[in-house]
């Protein structure tokens, strides 16, 4: 079973990972369909693991 200590590191890490790429989106003319389902993609997950993390720590 995974601890709330790693899932609220890796939460972090991948909403850094989606701030990034949203960034990413405006800087970038040519690939900004690709990041856009990255930038999607990732922030959904981050919100998952910030769930699973405040749902273990209650």
């Amino acid at each position: 079973m995974v601890d709330h200590n790693t899932l609220g590191y890796l939460s972090f890490a991948l909403m850094t990972l989606a701030l990034v790429t949203g960034a990413l989106y405006f800087l970038s003319p040519r690939w900004k369909r690709v990041l856009l389902y990255f930038h999607v993609i990732l922030g959904l997950l981050a919100y998952i693991a910030m769930f699973l993390a405040i749902w273990l720590v209650r």
